[in-house]
């Protein structure tokens, strides 16, 4: 795919002029492409490009950036910044939806134009009065009913149907991210099915929040789990007047599901709403980012100055001392303990079996929660283990192609 003068018009972002609120000090300023694609740009590939699109010639983009910036820039120097600007983006048009580690496939279940007259309806919730009233709904019953209730008598029907009522809530959850965006003006995208890991989930497209405010966005991300807690205060309510252990279950699940959310680590709702409540985007790079700046200039190197305030640097800081010990406790800790669950797997699988060929058909709560969390510990540990050797492998081979190079000129 080639980046053509042409094909920069079908952008938005040059007519309309869309910037992403960021706690940086230069305006970030965006691109909307095909796919639903957002590019990030700085501020001077912006009005680099927008200069390129409304037919300024070469010598004249280098006669204003000269008298902007205060030193000579040619003609020649605007040609190979352009071209390097259009080869950035033609790689990130490209690879617009990269695979997610952990996600086997994505299939559209709800195009967006059903996805927007539902959550049309549905974006009255995200009004304060109303919002705060189910707040306090779920935020009262949920606990009621746990403190209520012993756990759930986990049978294998239970179990199943209770795992029904939980994809409900995530297919809700959905609908909260999508809900939101309507409710701030944005208009959200299709809804689909997804694998994560080996577990049934949903996914919302609602790359459009990227024009909505910070704190939107963070209502965005929030907003899912949101309808979900909401959904659970439901199945609780409903349990308390009907006794039907799969309400019970489900919630139990809806609670672990929205606390799994919750971390920072993974990209996920946690994740975007530290990301938009700092208002720094590509969150999850900017450690390495703070790192090499740091030894730039203990090392006295020339470096580029960070482009946040102090107090968000401190945060960041403190995100990246927070990211660091997490995958060091993962090493440390995580690792033989899941070694343990790996190795006592197929035990697991085989006193399962055996329960389930009893004339009485009934599962051990405590067999099922323990295969339940070692199958998602061994595939969390996979998953860990390819992230982690990922960039060495990548390091590894450019260490090997250099040295071939090498090689090949003696």
């Amino acid at each position: 795919m080639m980046i053509t003068d042409g094909s920069l018009k079908s952008f938005r972002g040059f007519s309309e002029e869309l910037q992403i609120d960021t706690s940086e000090v230069q305006p970030v300023y965006l691109l909307a492409g095909k796919n639903d694609s957002y590019i990030r740009l700085s501020s001077s590939a912006y009005h680099l490009l927008r200069l390129h699109t409304l037919g300024s010639s070469a010598e004249e983009i280098a006669g204003k950036l000269s008298r902007q910036m205060g030193r000579d820039i040619t003609a020649e120097d605007v040609d190979v910044a352009y071209q390097h600007v259009l080869s950035c983006i033609a790689r990130i048009e490209k690879n617009s939806h990269p695979p997610q580690p952990g996600f086997l496939f994505r299939l559209s279940l709800i195009p967006k134009r059903w996805v927007a007259m539902i959550a049309a309806r549905l974006s009255i919730v995200f009004h304060p009065i109303i919002a705060a009233c189910l707040i306090v709904f779920a935020a009262i019953l949920i606990p009621i009913t746990l403190l209520q209730n012993a756990l759930p008598n986990l049978t294998l029907d239970n179990f199943w149907l209770g795992y029904a009522l939980l994809l409900v809530s995530t297919l809700a959850h959905e609908f909260g991210h999508a809900s939101a965006c309507v409710h701030y003006g944005a208009q959200p995208g299709d809804i689909g099915f997804t694998t994560y890991l080996i577990y049934p989930a949903f996914y919302s497209n609602v790359s459009t929040a990227w024009e909505l405010k910070r704190w939107q966005r963070v209502i965005v991300d929030a907003g899912g789990m949101f309808f979900q807690l909401v959904v659970g205060a439901v199945y609780a309510t409903v349990y308390t007047f009907s006794g039907w252990q799969p309400l019970l279950v489900a919630l139990f699940m809806i609670l672990g599901s929205c606390a799994f959310s919750l971390n920072p680590i993974f990209h996920f709702d946690g994740y975007w709403m530290v990301t938009d409540a700092l208002g720094v985007t590509n969150l999850s790079r900017q450690p390495r980012r703070i790192l090499s700046h740091m030894r730039d200039r203990l090392l006295g190197r020339s470096y580029s100055p960070l482009p946040w305030s102090m107090p968000v640097k401190i945060l960041l800081l403190t995100y990246v001392l927070l990211s660091f010990g997490f995958w060091g406790y993962f090493v440390w800790k995580i690792i033989p303990m899941m070694g343990y669950r790996i190795f006592s797997y197929p035990g697991l699988v085989i006193t399962l079996v055996n329960d389930l060929l009893e004339p009485s058909h009934t599962i051990s709560v405590d067999r099922l929660g323990a295969l339940l969390m070692s199958t998602y510990m061994v595939l969390i540990t996979l998953l860990m283990v390819w992230r982690l050797g990922k960039p060495a492998l990548k390091a590894a081979k450019n260490v090997f192609l250099h040295i071939s190079r090498r090689i090949t000129k003696c």
